[in-house]
């Protein structure tokens, strides 16, 4: 007969608490998904951040809806060509920041690429200033009055811009489900900005022959070009936890 000591029924015991306690550990790692996202993104309103987190919310069966928030901007304190009413304007000082609160909805249940397929809706906070400065190396039009090169020493447009708008979107990607891990997102939509910049104009020059009724016409030029929907586009890197 097999005389199995204290010292062994013990310590047999602690191994099998030791093995079922593994296994209860390893079923909940293994059950466990991800509800929250933070990353990394690059695109059209510069560099940003963005967090996104799962909601009960459904507006149909299968979907999966959750709210997202992004915060991005750049500045540029170098020259770039740009033309805005018809002129050729090299700019300097050029800064713009968002925060992007919205939901995004993710309409498709399936096993294939449409599973990350969204589209998305909210509000947007822009805030964006800019110091234009005409090329004067060629003729350009101030309102009904032609600048001629050597006409003036400086035609400069400064305009800013701060206000809450909607925006829509569709994108791919960053649907937070299963387990934790890195994920991509890819999103173009529009901003509904207003139509009222703030634009001051400035000429200066011994020759300056551009009349006050010229820069009221230009400011409002200016306006219609800037004012309005836009395109926006950005790429991120997320990480699901």
């Amino acid at each position: 007969m097999t005389v199995i000591s204290k010292e062994n029924r013990y310590l047999s015991s602690k191994l099998a608490t030791l093995f079922i306690s593994s296994v209860v550990l390893s079923q909940q790692a293994f059950a466990y998904e991800p509800s929250h996202s933070g990353g990394i993104s690059v695109g059209t309103m510069g560099l940003g951040i963005s967090a996104s987190n799962t909601t009960q919310l459904h507006l149909i069966r299968g979907d999966s809806i959750q709210w997202r928030t992004a915060v991005s901007g750049f500045d540029a304190d170098d020259e770039f060509s740009v033309s805005i009413a018809g002129t050729d304007y090299d700019a300097t000082d050029y800064s713009r920041y968002s925060i992007k609160g919205g939901i995004d909805w993710y309409p498709i249940q399936s096993s294939g690429w449409g599973n990350d397929v969204f589209l998305s809706g909210g509000l947007i906070y822009q805030n964006y200033s800019a110091n234009y400065s005409a090329n004067n190396k060629k003729a350009y039009t101030v309102g009904s009055t032609t600048v001629n090169p050597g006409d003036l020493d400086s035609f400069t447009a400064d305009v800013k811009r701060s206000e809450i708008v909607p925006y829509v979107s569709l994108g791919w990607g960053n649907k937070i489900e299963k387990t934790p891990g890195f994920d991509f997102q890819a999103e173009i939509g529009v901003i509904f900005s207003s139509d009222d910049p703030k634009v001051e104009l400035k000429a200066q020059g011994s020759n300056n022959n551009v009349t006050a009724s010229d820069l009221t016409k230009e400011k409002q030029s200016i306006k219609d070009d800037l004012g309005g929907a836009f395109a926006f586009a950005s790429l991120t890197v997320a990480y699901h936890f």
